[in-house]
């Protein structure tokens, strides 16, 4: 009776260590699947995102096709900026009038802002043909110097060159900074064009004119 009671008992601990041991491999299957089927999602979810980046990027470039057509239709000077290739194109139409290399100038965080903006279209907001800069107090000061109270001290006939383009966002085109222009006193981000191809640029844009950024 004892032996028979012990061989049942050895059983359903034998039963009991299966069991365990079917629902320990069980376990382990299931984490396994639901690794494999994470790492799926995972890799399915970053197909979507490029996907949907790459659609954006296709639609933006659509909508950019539409503006140049647009401005080619409205026989209107525009520019054209290539930032891989730092070139500028002054253009009418289908026609090329100008185009010429430009140095990006500016903060590094400026620039990198710049160079980081997406493809867009802007717009001229102003322009001036005459660059003339006076020399703040704060500079002065700086130096150690009293601020003189005649304007004409503190004039630096065309700083910029012969003449400035605004295109928002704290961007700007003109030529060359003169010296007397301290670095510090530039608070803008800006394409630097060649004097001779900066005034060609100005007199052939106005406010308004549209700026394709590539």
């Amino acid at each position: 009776m004892g032996k028979r009671i012990f061989g049942i008992i050895a059983m359903v601990a034998a039963g009991l260590a299966l069991a365990r041991l079917v629902d320990a491999a069980g376990k382990k299957a299931l984490i396994r699947t639901a690794q494999e089927l994470n790492t799926k999602l995972d890799s399915i979810g970053n197909e979507y995102n490029m996907a949907l980046d790459k659609r954006n990027r296709l639609e933006l470039d659509r909508q950019l096709l539409s503006h140049r057509i647009a401005a080619m239709s409205r026989q209107e000077n525009y520019l054209v900026i290539n930032r891989r290739r730092r070139r500028l194109q002054l253009a009418m139409g289908n026609k090329i009038m100008l185009e010429t290399g430009y140095k990006l100038r500016g903060s590094t965080d400026g620039i990198q802002n710049f160079l980081a903006l997406p493809k867009a279209v802007l717009e001229v907001l102003g322009k001036r043909t005459k660059t003339d800069w006076c020399r703040p107090d704060w500079l002065y000061r700086l130096e150690g110097i009293e601020p003189p109270a005649d304007s004409t001290e503190r004039l630096v006939p065309d700083a910029f060159g012969p003449g400035e383009l605004f295109l928002g966002g704290g961007i700007a085109l003109h030529g060359r900074v003169k010296e007397k222009v301290p670095p510090e006193a530039i608070d803008h981000t800006y394409i630097e064009l060649d004097n001779k191809w900066l005034a060609a640029v100005v007199n052939a844009v106005k406010p308004g004119s549209l700026v394709f950024i590539q």
